[in-house]
């Protein structure tokens, strides 16, 4: 569809996450995505002009977060202090604790993890942006394509990891592995919603 279309795949994906969520395609895992409505009348229009001009791109989100979430806890590596330190780890235990029965922790949690590394980074102005970005993780178009049907048996452990590993990087003041792992885990991300 992509190459008929000569657009990203990223673009088909969100234009078909677009169309699931308004009712029009079902995706079955295993078996493809279906036309569910046969009939596209004018509420269903309205809903993806909606969605397509009111959410941002979930694949524009990342590339965002990309660039500034690494900068900000290589920030929050130098700048913390042990209160800082002890108020992630909490955060971090609360994720684990939301862990339970093979699901994830919450977006809340999540967001106020990352929110927490940002104060820690000491500037206002990336702090606001990262209030703003995590704002962004709560839309529809990005619980479809990120959160939702790409998410599989130990994603979530992996993940985790991840916060493990920014956290341990913060309590040990090492700068030197923040960006890496960052970057690594933002283009696993990228490459498995392409």
């Amino acid at each position: 569809m992509a190459t008929k279309l000569k657009v990203s795949r990223p673009s088909v994906r969100e234009a078909y996450c677009v169309l699931e969520i308004v009712g029009i395609l079902e995706s079955k895992v295993g078996s493809g995505t279906f036309v569910k409505a046969d009939n596209i009348d004018q509420i269903s229009i309205s809903k993806i002009k909606y969605i397509s001009t009111e959410e941002e791109s979930p694949f524009e989100i990342i590339e965002v977060r990309k660039i500034v979430e690494p900068e900000i806890v290589i920030l929050a590596v130098k700048n913390s202090n042990q209160e800082d330190v002890n108020e992630i780890g909490e955060i971090l235990k609360k994720m684990k604790s939301e862990m339970k029965d093979g699901k994830s922790y919450s977006v809340d949690t999540d967001a106020l993890f990352h929110l927490r590394i940002a104060q820690a980074a000491g500037n206002a102005v990336l702090f606001n942006i990262m209030k703003y970005i995590m704002d962004l993780l709560r839309e529809r178009l990005w619980d479809s394509i990120i959160d939702g049907p790409l998410t599989k048996p130990g994603d979530s452990e992996k993940d985790i990891r991840f916060h493990e590993d920014i956290y341990n990087c913060i309590k040990n003041k090492n700068t030197k592995s923040v960006r890496a792992i960052m970057i690594k885990r933002f283009n696993a991300i990228q490459k498995a919603i392409e």
